[in-house]
């Protein structure tokens, strides 16, 4: 079969997207003819190159902090697609006018109005044209079975891992056979009927996933020269705000051998790229397999850099901070979130301040840059939290090249969403477009207009 997969704004625009890339890979092995459309790196380039300044939506919104909201909300999206219609127009016909009848979207929570609109427009345009989301924000905890009801232009739904599903729901399209459930799928028969085909089990084994294929992605599109892999799945940890964790369920990860294996791979097949960014939750979430990969990186020479996201613990030593660089770890992201004690307990960080600012000092002196997370405006957080929080990011702000501020997001499937009594947060309009930004406690001391006003002191403290 021939197949489109499409990545939608907003998303990164530092390298291809990787589950594109890494479901590319899958279909491929299997027999399928695949393209993949960034679209979202397209609309940043539009953005960029026109300088587009009358739309709240404009270059500065590809940003991962605070300036990235604006895609949470509908009618900002809504206004740029009619806005650039012209334009956005050219990037619909661009499917309606190719062969390929199966169209994937890898949809996250920042793409998900931009893609729903343009999967919409094509159905419009050719109603044989087979719809199909994917991506966490079709995860169980989240969008779940109810997306297919909610969008009718929308075919079938993953609810989870595609690389070994995706080809057997393709297989039976093939076959004209689609007509039924299958394992990690939902449905919508052709007499309108949606049905749960159930799920699948969690691959145990992530060695035996296909290597990425960044075929057809122009790296010169790109900021930055570096391509995405990845070492594990899931995440360790069960912070309150995060709904990853209640999706994966437990943490897996790859051998260090196997990934080691890729980098190769990788580089061979592309040598012009500046290096890789490990596409984790966390690159520490098994300290065992990071010291054998950094062992085989410095036992064969491999002179590239990596870096990626982590977490604060104690096993961030000065020593294997030292050692990883060795092994050419150019950059680490630390989600810290808060420098307030009270606040770390109530989001179950498993760290303290103290021991989040000497990791940071002992990272810098290591002689890797640093970016640390900021979230304002947990529930729980009042005046003399957010002042522990500001009092930190003043002692903490020479060890790092860059502190990420936002706000705190309600995200569907996360523990606070599921527990908003727990929280004080008061009854949730689910109709309202912006919810997840403009949620608010029921004795009105945590609402959108305080968050932003501590945004802004913040703003100020790391002068962007």
């Amino acid at each position: 079969m021939k197949i489109i997969l499409v990545q939608c704004p907003s998303w990164t625009t530092e390298s291809p997207p990787y589950a594109l890339a890494l479901l590319a890979a899958a279909l491929r092995k299997d027999g399928h003819e695949v393209r993949c459309l960034d679209f979202n790196i397209e609309l940043y380039r539009f953005c960029k190159e026109y300088r587009i300044e009358d739309s709240v939506i404009n270059q500065e919104s590809w940003s991962m902090d605070f300036r990235g909201h604006v895609w949470y909300e509908k009618n900002n999206v809504l206004d740029f697609i009619n806005k650039y219609e012209i334009y956005i127009d050219e990037l619909v016909k661009s499917i309606i006018n190719s062969p390929e009848k199966i169209i994937g979207f890898s949809v996250q929570s920042t793409s998900k109005f931009f893609s729903l609109e343009i999967a919409r427009r094509i159905k419009e345009k050719d109603k044989n044209k087979i719809i199909i989301f994917g991506g966490p924000l079709c995860f169980r905890n989240c969008y779940d079975i109810n997306i297919l009801s909610d969008y009718p232009f929308i075919n079938f739904v993953c609810f989870g891992e595609a690389e070994e599903s995706f080809s057997r729901v393709i297989h039976a399209i093939e076959k004209n056979v689609s007509d039924q459930s299958y394992p990690g799928f939902g449905c919508r028969l052709s007499n309108g009927m949606i049905i749960d085909g159930g799920d699948i089990r969690l691959m145990e084994n992530l060695v035996g996933i296909p290597f990425a294929d960044y075929s057809g992605f122009d790296f010169k599109n790109y900021t930055r020269n570096i391509l995405p892999i990845s070492t594990s799945r899931g995440c360790m940890n069960r912070c309150r705000f995060c709904s990853e964790s209640t999706h994966w369920r437990k943490y897996r990860r790859r051998s260090a051998s196997n990934i080691f294996e890729e980098i190769k791979y990788q580089l061979k097949k592309y040598p012009q790229i500046e290096g890789f960014w490990f596409n984790d939750s966390l690159i520490n979430g098994d300290m065992k397999m990071l010291n054998e990969l950094c062992d085989l990186l410095i036992l064969n020479r491999i002179k590239i850099g990596w870096g990626g996201q982590a977490t604060i613990h104690k096993e961030m030593t000065k020593d294997f901070l030292k050692k990883i660089k060795i092994a050419g770890c150019k950059i680490i992201s630390y989600g810290i979130e808060s420098g307030s004690n009270q606040m770390l307990n109530l989001m179950h960080k498993g760290f303290t301040a103290e021991l989040a600012e000497e990791v940071l000092r002992e990272t810098s002196e290591a002689g890797i840059d640093t970016i640390f997370n900021i979230m304002i405006g947990f529930p729980g957080e009042g005046d003399t939290e957010f002042e522990e929080t500001e009092r930190f990011v003043q002692r903490c702000r020479r060890y790092t090249v860059h502190i990420e501020l936002v706000t705190f997001l309600l995200l569907k499937g996360c523990y606070v969403y599921n527990n908003l009594d727990e929280y004080n947060i008061a009854p949730i309009d689910y109709n309202e477009p912006d919810w997840q930004l403009k949620w608010e406690t029921k004795d009105d001391q945590n609402n959108y207009e305080i968050r932003k006003n501590r945004l802004e002191q913040l703003r100020q403290i790391v002068d962007y």
